[in-house]
This record gives C-alpha cells, sequence and structure tokens, in this order.
C-alpha cells in the first residue's frame, strides 16, 4: 500500500498528466505517456503477468522444451529487434515504450519481455488447438436495415482457452495520430483482440473459418473466394500477430476504408505474420458500414464492404457473420433470432443468450470474453455503448465510451475470475441491468445536449455497474 500511495504522490507531482489510482484504488486511469502507462499496467498485475511470463520461458506455454528455449534466448531478442524495428516504421513506438516500462517494473530483460509480447501467441494458439478445433472466435455485425431506428451494432465472442482477462479505457498521450481506444485480452498483454475507438470504429480478428472444422462461413465460402485462401505458404512468423494488429487499426484508423487501406500497408510491406493460418478481421464504422477482409500473410485474399449474411438461401443484407455456430440440441443457431427480428434488431438482443452469449459460441473452459457495441453516429467519442463480459457467458457490464478510468476489477482479472467460477448468468437478470444503462444513456444524451461535462458521471456509472455485477455473482 505504502508503494502505491508513494507513486501516486510521485505522479501527481511530477507528470503533466492526471494519471492514478482513485476512488480509493477501485479505479485506474490508463491515460498518460506509453512509460506512465506500462508503470501502472505491471504495478497491477505483476503477479499475473509474471506467471505467464516465466511459463512461457520455461516451455510449459511453448512447443520446445525448456532447454531448447534457452538456447533460443539470442533468437528470441532477434525476434524482439525486429518487433521495435516494425513498431517504429509504422510508427507506434509508443508500444516498446510500454512494454519496457511494464519489463522494468516486474523485474525482467526488456527485449526477452517484447519478444514474449509480440510473440506468445503463436504458442498460445497451438496450445489450445484442442479447443480451437472444436470452437474459436466469433464475430458479427449488425447494421440498417436489419436494425431498428438505425442502431450500428458489432459483436465478438472470444473462445481460446483459460488465461486471466483484462478490459480498460487506454489513451496513450504522448504518442502522435493515436485515438484513445476500449480493449480486451489478456492481463499480461498490451495487444487486444478487440476493440472499439473513440471515432466509432469497432473490430475483431478471428482465426479463418475453414481452421474451425466445426462450421464454416455462413456463404461458405463467398463467391470469388478459394478456401484455401487463408493458408499461409510458406508459414511465416517474422512479423506482428493479428492482437498488434488490431491495436493499430484501433489506435490509427477512424473507418472501415481506412482499416482496409491499413491492412493493406501491413501486408504488402510485409509486416504482419500468422504461422501457417491467415487471419479474418470484421470492422464496422460510425456511418454502419461492415468491412470483412483477410489476409495470408503474403497477401490480403479477400475484402467486402457491406457483405451480406446468407441463410438457408435467403440474403439479409445488414447482418454478417464471420464463422456460422450451430449449437447441439435444440439450441439452433445465433442467426435464427435475428432473422426472426429482421428490420427491429436491437443491442439487447444481440447481446443476449440467443445471440452474443448463444451456448454455440462458446465453450466453458475455453470462453475467455465477449463484447456487444452499440455505436452512436453522433457522439462516437462519449456515447458508443459498449457491453463486455468476462468470459463471455457471463453477464455483460454496460458503460459508455465516454468513460476515463477504468475499475480496476476488469483490469487485474477480477471480474473475468469471478464470473469464471459463478456461472449465474440469466437473461431475466441481464435486462435489469440493461435497464439502468438505458435510463443512465438517456440522462446523459440529455446532459450532452445541454453543453454538459459528462465524464464524471460517466466515470461513476461505470464503476457502479462493475460493482453491480461482482454483487450478482455472489
Amino acid at each position: 500500500m505504502r508503494r502505491l500511495v508513494g507513486l501516486l504522490v510521485i505522479l501527481l507531482i511530477f507528470s503533466s498528466v492526471n494519471f492514478a489510482y482513485a476512488n480509493n484504488e477501485k479505479v485506474v486511469l490508463l491515460k498518460g505517456t506509453a512509460e506512465e502507462v506500462g508503470k501502472i499496467w505491471a504495478e497491477i498485475n505483476r503477479d499475473s503477468i509474471l506467471a505467464k511470463y516465466e511459463s512461457y520461458m520455461a516451455g510449459t506455454d511453448a512447443f520446445f522444451s525448456k532447454e531448447a528455449l534457452g538456447e533460443m534466448e539470442k533468437e528470441l531478442k532477434v525476434f524482439a529487434e525486429l518487433s521495435k524495428d516494425i513498431a517504429k516504421a509504422i510508427g507506434c513506438p509508443h508500444w516498446i515504450e510500454e512494454l519496457n516500462a511494464m519489463a522494468d517494473e516486474i523485474g525482467v530483460d526488456r527485449d526477452l519481455f517484447i519478444s514474449y509480447n509480440f510473440g506468445r501467441y503463436r504458442n498460445l494458439a497451438a496450445s489450445y488447438a484442442k479447443e480451437r478445433k472444436v470452437e474459436g472466435c466469433t464475430s458479427f455485425a449488425i447494421t440498417p436495415p436489419a436494425t431498428k431506428d438505425g442502431q450500428i451494432i458489432f459483436n465478438k465472442t472470444r473462445d481460446t482457452g483459460e488465461d486471466l482477462q483484462a478490459a480498460y479505457i487506454k489513451e496513450i498521450t504522448d504518442a502522435e495520430n493515436v485515438y484513445k481506444f476500449f480493449g480486451e485480452m489478456g492481463t499480461s498483454d498490451v495487444g487486444i483482440s478487440f476493440f472499439v475507438n473513440e471515432k466509432g470504429l469497432a473490430g475483431s480478428a478471428d482465426v479463418a473459418a475453414a481452421d474451425q472444422p466445426q462450421a464454416g462461413t455462413a456463404d461458405s465460402p463467398p463467391p470469388g473466394e478459394k478456401m484455401e485462401g487463408h493458408i499461409v505458404n510458406p508459414p511465416k512468423y517474422d512479423g506482428l500477430m493479428n492482437h498488434m494488429t488490431l491495436r493499430y487499426f484501433a489506435e490509427k484508423c477512424k473507418n472501415v476504408e481506412e482499416a482496409k487501406q491499413a491492412l493493406h500497408y501491413l501486408v504488402e510491406n510485409g509486416y504482419v505474420a500468422s504461422g501457417g493460418g491467415g487471419t479474418n478481421y470484421l470492422f464496422v464504422d460510425a456511418e454502419g458500414n461492415i468491412l470483412r477482409i483477410s489476409d495470408n500473410c503474403y497477401t490480403v485474399f479477400v475484402e467486402e464492404v457491406n457483405p451480406s449474411l446468407t441463410y438457408h438461401g435467403k440474403k439479409y443484407p445488414g447482418i454478417y457473420f464471420t464463422v456460422h455456430r450451430e449449437g447441439k440440441d435444440s439450441y439452433g443457431s445465433p442467426e435464427d433470432a435475428l432473422v426472426e427480428n429482421y428490420g427491429n434488431i436491437m443491442v439487447e438482443l444481440a447481446d443476449s443468450a440467443q445471440v452474443g452469449k448463444h451456448p454455440a459460441k462458446w465453450k466453458y473452459r475455453s470462453s475467455q470474453s465477449g463484447f456487444t457495441v452499440l455505436i452512436d453516429p453522433a457522439y462516437p467519442e462519449t456515447l458508443t455503448s459498449i457491453f463486455v463480459a468476462l468470459p463471455a457467458y457471463g453477464y455483460s457490464i454496460p458503460f459508455l465510451m465516454g468513460a476515463t478510468e477504468t475499475p480496476r476489477a476488469l483490469l487485474d482479472g477480477t471480474v473475468y475470475v469471478t464470473q469464471k467460477e459463478s456461472y449465474r448468468y440469466s437473461d431475466y437478470h441481464q435486462s435489469g441491468i440493461n435497464d439502468k444503462w438505458k435510463e443512465f444513456l438517456y440522462a446523459t444524451r440529455n446532459q450532452l445536449a445541454e453543453g454538459n461535462d459528462v465524464t464524471e458521471s460517466i466515470n461513476k456509472n461505470f464503476l457502479e455497474m462493475v460493482k453491480l455485477v461482482l454483487s450478482m455473482n455472489k
């Protein structure tokens, strides 16, 4: 505790930004220089970061033995230099500054920690191969004419394996031309698995549908796409994995057109890597445009703007799933409820157990996280609504993009562990949470229209929602 108080005093005296614990350490402000953000992150998540890092370096989280990994230290440092070079080339040197601060705080070698953070998902994906062959990540977007009142909705369910999860608002203030964003991934990661940023661009990265034998794309394959197009031949490991490319999109792109151009730029310059299988991205922006785009490291082999769901032979404009899931027994599929409510779909349905939390989209052991976003086209930086669930089958915590503080329980894995072990979700109780969200959203919109500063009330509501969900799991 004394160390935390000392850190707070030092930052308040010597930093030019408001960056500290607040409300008795219940919230964290991840707004500041990359070094400051990295330091505070590592201070909070020290134990879980060290556990994952040491597991990786011991060979238990990898395909190679501890002895072989020790002999590879030189090569790992070469990979770190490559990662630093790429980060600098694409205008993201702040990633390295953030990682260096984390490494210093937890007391490990900077280059080895960079190598771990940029490269560990090559091994993570393979380590959970058994789960991924049955399930994997699923994303979908829903826009007009499928929705009611012009709602723009995005969802991702992450289902890769057991790993302590963090969800947060982050804004790096000393980096050039970067946006504030909401992101989610493991507590030791600077990369992200899904995001929405202050411009109203939301996105995610999934394993290619062809690599998920449980199901294929709903219109498998789309016209003009070759099923083998996702294969990376030869396999490529010297570059950014998709958790880092997603952070690039989150910080650098404001709409689907910029995201498309950015992926072409990264691929054409040889900056991406994903082993033997490509990546399927999905984006939606504040104008309601959907982009599905995929690469195999060497080329962007498919891109579709505003693709339509094809389901039972009929097209449904405004709905697109990266992967079609079919539930066992009588569960049906997530698309069923959307088709039934076509033209009247709202975010509450998209986030419910009928769609976003549908049992076909997650497995109990491997479920990590899920989120549903309702993008506000008029005020994306403030009134975009985010419903985050850790893990995906847990209660969703709704809050607004205008938040600047993140409740510590979301950042340090508390929410993930609590809901992972309780499994108390019900749509009935979630509807009560959603009623509170709607009431607050409407009041905040009115306050914003009157020209009032709503940041403090948004932060307060965010913390209250987290505390509510934690109490519902007791």
